[in-house]
């Protein structure tokens, strides 16, 4: 019998060790992801979406840019051409 409670008592403290390793295991690894929500979204600074989010709004405006001085610039050589004619 006594050996009995001693295998239960023993299994009980290595479940117990598990356990605790597992949780401290597991609260460091949500504190890092955390951490990194934190550089991702921002922590009352803008994060790295935003960062990024403006990056291609930018580049957006910039290729629109592009497209307008391109047209206009056909359009003045399509009309100096038809002059020249």
């Amino acid at each position: 019998m006594e050996d009995t409670q001693a295998l239960i008592l023993s299994e009980l403290r290595s479940l117990r060790e598990d356990f605790n390793s597992y949780a401290r295991e597991s609260g460091e690894r949500i504190a890092t992801l955390e951490t990194d929500m934190h550089s991702l979204v921002g922590n009352g600074q803008p994060g790295r979406v935003a960062s990024l989010e403006d990056a291609v709004r930018k580049l957006s405006q910039w290729r629109w840019w592009v497209v307008g001085c391109t047209a206009g610039c056909t359009a003045v050589v399509s009309v100096l051409a038809w002059f020249i004619k």
